[in-house]
């Protein structure tokens, strides 16, 4: 006999191929329009939040603070950025009765409602049935891959994935994050752009890493650019030191200062997130 729990899960005879044909559309006037965007918890990528932060024209510190509450595991972990519903009505702030404000611009856990994505089985499946989600009886019926391919995700994931190489990668899934200093780096480098691109330039970060200097032109107005420096750095610290190499100056005066031939320095991401430690 199977638990509630076990019930409302996905079973594998739920799970959709690219070629299933799936019915839905939704639109103002139907019964359930922007009731999906109430009471609900949405996680965002890092990509989630440099699309909606340069749609809503504010700095990424700003957004964060005005539309997002951070998250940590008990215990420790990889900080996770939630979007926060409004007080009174536990609708998502972004969103009038008229609908997304800034739809073109929306995190990929609305592009997909109401399908999602089960990671563990590989597929798409319904999250939600016709009763609650009345565009699914509308008269529009594509293939998957299409609506997918309506839905504009294919960026998202993209990104989604080079975030993956960090967050699930074997060694840090094992040990996670329990230093408070370190998770607020990686909240920084991952989530809070704006603030990463002043850490490299207003700090040692670019004396200690040997960054090409094509990237170092490119960060400074491409903020995918920026942002895939700022996987390279975590990855860097927190998995695979050979991603992101220090200068050979750099690394010969620590071995020095250490009296060892090679070491780790106890700060794991290379260099002080305090922008004025350069002016000293």
């Amino acid at each position: 006999m199977k638990t509630p729990e076990e019930e409302s899960k996905p079973q594998p005879e739920d799970l959709l191929e690219k070629d299933s044909k799936i019915q839905f559309l939704c639109r103002p006037g139907l019964s359930c329009f922007t009731t999906c965007c109430q009471d609900v918890n949405i996680f965002l990528t890092p990509y989630d939040i440099l699309r909606m932060k340069d749609r809503l024209g504010i700095p990424s510190d700003e957004f964060l603070d005005k539309y997002t509450k951070t998250l940590l595991p008990p215990g420790g972990g990889i900080p996770v950025i939630q979007l926060v519903m409004g007080e009174s009505d536990r609708r998502c702030p972004l969103v009038t009765d008229e609908g997304c404000t800034i739809y073109e611009d929306r995190p990929w856990a609305c592009r997909m409602y109401p399908l999602d994505w089960m990671g563990d089985k590989g597929g798409y499946y319904f999250l939600v049935g016709e009763d609650r989600c009345k565009g699914r009886g509308e008269p529009n019926e594509l293939d998957l891959f299409e609506w997918l391919k309506t839905q504009e995700v294919a960026p998202y994931e993209e990104m989604d994935l080079r975030f993956q190489m960090v967050t699930r990668y074997p060694r840090l899934a094992e040990a996670g994050i329990d230093d408070p200093r370190v998770q607020h780096m990686f909240r920084m480098a991952c989530y809070d752009l704006d603030t990463f691109r002043r850490f490299v330039f207003e700090t040692r970060f670019l004396e200690v890493f040997d960054v090409e200097e094509e990237t170092i032109e490119e960060i400074k107005t491409d903020e995918l650019a920026l942002l895939d420096l700022a996987f390279r750095w975590i990855r860097f610290g927190l998995v695979c030191g050979d991603v992101l190499p220090i200068r050979e100056e750099v690394a010969e005066s620590k071995r020095k200062a250490m009296g060892v031939e090679s070491g780790v320095s106890e700060n794991p991401t290379g260099v002080s997130e305090n922008p004025k430690d350069k002016e000293e």
